[in-house]
């Protein structure tokens, strides 16, 4: 009876494999996780639930350029990093592989590698005195507002026609990334771009002040 028994039992587990792989096939490999129905068409995969969530894997990414703590870059990997490192550019969050480095997937605060632009060459006073003030958003819509019918555009071979949404002043971060300290002094940024400072130096060929545009997530 025992032997019987078995047997059974291995043909009921055979027969169960078997049906699974029938309808895997037919399925054409296709899975639904959370319901009985197929996954929509086109779908290898479909996770449905109205009370749970999916979670990535949480990890502590070293830098961006750097696959650490996974063995390799794989393009196209996703992680949910948990450290926050603002030398290295990383902030909680999702971030995709692109085979050769991590990106974040928009909603952050700090900026990343792909959405932050230095402000081309403008005019600033630079008399010695006090009080200078200077609106960094109009000098980008002076120079990035496509929808000018003065502006010039070239572009290389096969690009398309260059539509861009103006967006508004506070759209953006504004930051100084290093100045001349002997020449500029007391400076500050508004959320509307406006930047006030003092010169209480004489400006050379050397005088730099160096400000990005970080456009915000939405």
């Amino acid at each position: 009876m025992l032997n019987l028994t078995t047997n059974n039992l291995m043909k009921k587990i055979y027969f169960f494999l078997f049906f699974v792989s029938i309808f895997a096939f037919n399925t054409k490999a296709q899975v639904t996780i959370g319901s009985t129905n197929a996954p929509v068409p086109g779908a290898i995969l479909e996770l449905r639930s109205d009370t749970l969530g999916f979670l990535l894997p949480r990890v502590e990414l070293v830098n961006p350029e750097s696959p650490a703590p996974l063995p390799a870059h794989v393009k196209g990997m996703f992680v949910y990093n948990t450290k926050t490192d603002s030398a290295n550019l990383l902030i909680p969050g999702i971030y995709y592989n692109t085979g050769k480095e991590w990106l974040s997937i928009p909603g952050g605060t700090f900026f990343t590698r792909d959405n932050w632009f230095y402000l081309p060459s403008i005019v600033l006073t630079a008399i010695i005195g006090t009080g200078y003030q200077v609106d960094l958003y109009a000098a980008y819509m002076r120079q990035f507002d496509v929808n000018n019918q003065d502006m010039k555009i070239i572009g290389s071979p096969g690009a398309p026609s260059l539509l861009l949404k103006n967006p508004l002043p506070t759209d953006f971060y504004y930051y100084v990334l290093d100045y001349d300290n002997e020449v500029f002094s007391n400076i500050s940024i508004n959320e509307n771009g406006i930047m006030n400072y003092d010169i209480i130096g004489s400006a050379t060929d050397a005088t730099f002040i160096n400000i990005i545009l970080v456009e915000k997530h939405k």
